[in-house]
């Protein structure tokens, strides 16, 4: 039998605060579009996005770095503990320390002396946000960057499940982080898929996503617990760079395997990926009604944004507190769902034992992680 894995604390900073100010607007306790702003001075003026608002330099100038190291040491402010010793460290992100490249570059083409770190190279290197996240915390197990794209965070988990129970540490910390940066800004917005008023995932007039930015965690310890990762798998659909399979044949797979034992029929509620494009939800809507046909689906980036390669924690972050909370959270924005699935178009309690987040990534990446929630009540250090 596998080693059990369990959630033992878990947080979040995104555009609407902690993860309890982040739950209280997905459930309707407080306005879920208040992080939802213009962007700096550099994005397109025709465009929101979902905005930290907190100033996070005094961490570290690369943002998304900051925005990390500002979550944990919040964390650790409200008394999570979180041991090095044996801690492995593996953190998702797709921008790293870009957006200071960027600005290094554009200062230089200008002629100007470029203000930015002087370790603004080097934190191009995917290992670099690790290798923050691990020296601030003293970590003596291993540290590495997963940067798969939007499935980044999923992945995390599945590469922690694997040094846990092969022994190679005594606890690992999955920490996601993305921010702001002129490629991914305007790179989704050349590809037509950044909607210009507002991002409604699963909703039949939604037009397109919404980028925002923040930073999650969780920390994984073998044995059970209130809050288990059963399973992570992912697949890839090799359909196409961009697009993906219009079966969504990668994605049930993903799903599957990451259930492995487990009955489709017994899955409560899926926290979906669902950006708002108005193809990738089509396909994921089909994907869910096949492999999770009794669930209740949320969608979170409609008030979060699509917190790129940081998504993937997050809203595994959501989806376990969702499952302690028993509630499922809204689809902010979704107010025409599509057909087929059981789409949470306002927050709805349910009491959930088996819950699914999912994420889909640029060149048909896909990818799934099963969480369980056990009898009793649930006891997790989170911010």
């Amino acid at each position: 039998m596998p080693v059990p894995v369990h959630f033992a604390a878990t947080g979040c900073l995104t555009a609407l605060g902690d993860l309890d100010a982040t739950m209280a607007a997905l459930t309707g306790a407080s306005d879920a579009t208040a992080g939802i702003r213009p962007g700096p001075e550099w994005a397109p003026g025709d465009l929101r996005f979902a905005m930290v608002k907190e100033d996070v330099s005094d961490y570290s100038r690369h943002r998304t770095f900051g925005l990390a190291l500002a979550l944990l040491r919040r964390a650790a402010g409200e008394g999570t503990d979180i041991d090095p010793d044996g801690l492995a460290v593996i953190f998702a992100t797709t921008t790293s320390g870009m957006l200071l490249g960027e600005v290094a570059i554009e200062q230089h083409v200008r002629g100007k002396s470029p203000d930015v770190p002087d370790d603004v190279l080097m934190c191009h290197l995917a290992h670099r946000p690790a290798e923050a996240v691990a020296t601030a915390l003293v970590a003596t197990g291993p540290w590495l960057t997963v940067s798969t794209a939007c499935t980044s965070g999923t992945v995390a988990f599945g590469v922690a499940m694997d040094l846990l129970r092969a022994g190679r540490c005594r606890r690992a910390l999955v920490i996601g982080a993305d921010a702001l940066c002129r490629t991914t800004v305007y790179g989704f917005r050349s590809l037509g898929a950044c909607s210009p008023a507002r991002c409604r995932p699963f909703d039949e007039a939604r037009d397109g996503m919404m980028i925002g930015e923040g930073a999650a965690f969780a920390l994984l310890e073998p044995g059970e617990g209130a809050i288990e990762l059963l399973g992570c798998a992912s697949r890839t659909d090799a359909h196409h760079l961009t697009a993906p399979d219009p079966q969504g044949r990668g994605l049930v797979r993903a799903m599957l395997a990451a259930l492995g034992n487990v009955d489709r029929g017994a899955i409560d509620h899926v926290n979906a990926h669902a950006t708002g494009t108005v193809t990738n939800d089509g396909v994921e809507a089909g994907a869910l009604a096949e492999a999770a046909p009794a669930a209740w689906v949320s969608a979170t980036k409609g008030a979060t944004g699509h917190t790129l390669g940081a998504a993937g924690v997050l809203e595994a972050v959501i989806l376990a507190e969702s499952m302690r909370r028993g509630v499922v959270p809204a689809s902010v924005g979704c107010e025409r769902p599509v057909g087929g699935v059981a789409v949470a178009e306002v927050s709805r309690p349910r009491s959930q034992r088996i819950g699914v987040s999912v994420n889909m990534a640029f060149g048909g990446h896909n990818a799934a992680i099963v969480l369980r929630s056990n009898a009793g009540p649930v006891s997790m250090g989170r911010l």
